[in-house]
């Protein structure tokens, strides 16, 4: 698509964002208070702000300040984004803060004003983008950070001021309408609390999933380095890397990889999972004899006192056996066979799981650490037995899958505990398995529908869910269990989600207010982990996409 000129978008947005202009009322008068963010992919954007009597008085001081910026600065914007307020209240400081004590840490979704002239006024993007809200735990306070809002005052405005509670003795909070341009195009943005300042979507269609996929699995490839490992995330407000690493998670978002190379065929992903797998195989997998003389395969956590996790085994052979499937390249067999014989060496008895071993005389660290790592590695054990078909592995499933049930494991809503029941349906269909199935996803839909963070892996569940059902449809079997179960609310639930994850993506509206936004745009974060984006993060938000995009595809 063409880039059209600075003038030509600055145009476009004005008019879009006109339309929807009414003004705003502050101290008995109608005022109009725009603004206007520009920023690329290497700094932070700016913001200028214009405060009139009408709108275009206050879109041209805007406009002049932007353009002086732009011009002192030498910089050459990419992105454009327009702000006009529609609703202003006033809180004396002490007010302020008790407003914003009952609010989760950085979904405060308002702009700030510290001033009744909108002089010293922030959207809310800037005001989460650069930390002015700080959360102390222990006493269950939230605070302004007046070093972080001076030291923004002076990047965005070139002012150096002390402000504190001291000098502010009034907030004003506010909403607004804005409008969004990429240099190609203008985007309506959200208003609401959840979806303020992204793009606005009304129909999650086919094509913008597969866009979505596209663009976030295209991120993860580039954050695979030469030797095949990650940049393992990042805290984006002030351009933090999280330096250490986690080998279980670097299979499951190899993993995830895959699936969203089954749809978008990229070239480019493609080698970064070859380097991916090349580096988990060759650095994270050692082979070691049990009490049999059975060479297993093990995935260790390289740490001071390394360790052995179920779940890293269970995420290698998932990666590595969706790699099979995908590229019907065998290359890896020996290693999967090796690395769910050491799965085995977990399962105990009784079907259940030890999670944790020691590395390397495979003695028992932690009996259980975690309830994922059980319906994980039954999961990878169904995957591989769905290519090589060694009972054994189905056997090992079934097994578990008794004591899941008599221990009642549908209470932990677990994804993985759905995706497995999914799979081993498809060899197994018996009544047990969807009934498990079913009660797994049924004590959690209203959580779905009420959660206000993005929790991606209750889409990956839902999906779960809905390809069990529809492949009961499919057969027409088991009828009168599906009919006794409630799927309005399980399809409300999953469109629900799916929409409601948007708010987690770095869209460049919302990636242009933190340091360095080329280093964090169409990867996934966590709004209340100080906006984490980790390989991880990504992962469950694009395995539930792939997921959501394969059905409504019909595949």
């Amino acid at each position: 698509m063409s880039v059209l000129s600075l003038e030509k978008q600055l145009l476009e947005l004005k008019e879009a964002i006109q339309q929807t202009n009414k003004g705003v009322v502050l101290e008995g008068k109608l005022i109009h208070i725009v603004f206007i963010s520009f920023g690329e992919p290497e700094s932070r954007a700016y913001v200028c702000s214009g405060v009139s009597n009408t709108f275009e008085e206050s879109w041209n001081k805007a406009l002049v300040l932007a353009e002086k910026k732009i011009k002192n600065n030498k910089l050459n914007p990419k992105w454009f984004k327009t702000d006009i307020v529609t609703q202003i209240k006033e809180f004396s400081m002490r007010d302020f803060k008790n407003y914003i004590a009952g609010i989760k840490i950085n979904y405060f979704r308002e702009g700030i004003a510290f001033d009744s002239n909108f002089k010293l006024s922030f959207l809310e993007q800037e005001v989460n983008a650069n930390g002015f809200i700080y959360e102390n735990k222990q006493y269950n306070l939230k605070n302004l950070v007046w070093k972080n809002i001076n030291f923004y005052i002076k990047y965005n405005l070139g002012l150096k001021l002390l402000l504190d509670n001291d000098v502010v003795p009034k907030v004003y909070t506010f909403k607004t309408a804005g409008m969004f341009h990429d240099g190609s195009t203008y985007f309506k943005l959200g208003y609401d609390w959840l979806d303020n300042g992204r793009r606005y979507v009304e129909n999650l269609d086919i094509s913008l999933v597969k866009f979505i996929i596209e663009k976030s699995s295209e991120f993860l490839a580039s954050q695979v380095g030469e030797d095949g490992q990650f940049r393992y995330g990042y805290f984006p407000c002030f351009d933090k890397e999280i330096n250490h690493y986690n080998i279980l998670r670097h299979a499951s978002t190899t993993y995830s990889m895959i699936e969203a190379y089954e749809i978008t065929k990229s070239h480019s992903l493609q080698k970064a999972i070859t380097r991916a797998l090349s580096f988990l195989v060759n650095e994270g997998v050692k082979y070691i004899e049990d009490n049999e003389g059975q060479k297993c395969g093990f995935v260790i956590e390289k740490t001071d006192n390394n360790s052995i996790k179920l779940g890293a085994n269970a995420a290698a052979v998932l990666a590595l056996s969706k790699y099979t499937e995908v590229f019907s390249d065998y290359k890896y067999m020996e290693t999967l066979e090796k690395l769910s014989q050491g799965i085995a060496y977990f399962q105990n008895e009784d079907g259940s799981f030890v999670h944790v071993l020691n590395y390397p005389d495979l003695s028992i660290r932690e009996k259980h650490r975690i309830i994922y790592y059980d319906g994980e590695a039954a999961f990878s054990l169904m995957r591989l037995y769905s290519i090589d078909k060694n009972k054994k592995w189905l056997d090992m499933v079934e097994k578990a899958f008794e004591y899941f049930i008599q221990n009642k494991y549908w209470r932990y809503n677990d994804h993985w505990l759905s995706c497995c029941s999914y799979e081993l349906f498809l060899h197994k269909p018996l009544h047990k398995y969807l009934e498990f199935n079913l009660k797994n996803v049924e004590g959690i839909l209203d959580f779905c529908l009420a959660r206000e963070t993005t929790f991606p892996t209750l889409l990956e569940l839902l999906m779960a869910s809905n390809k069990l059902i529809d492949k009961c449809r499919k057969d027409n079997i088991h009828r009168e269990v599906i009919a006794g179960f409630d799927l309005k609310k399980l399809e409300t639930a999953t469109i629900h989600r799916a929409k409601h994850q948007l708010n987690g993506l770095m869209f460049p509206e919302v990636a242009m207010y933190f340091k360095v936004p080329k280093n964090i745009l169409w990867g996934f974060y966590i709004r209340h982990h100080s906006f984490r984006v980790r390989i991880d993060d990504i992962e469950h938000n694009l395995s539930g996409y792939c997921n959501y995009y394969q059905r409504i595809r019909g595949v």
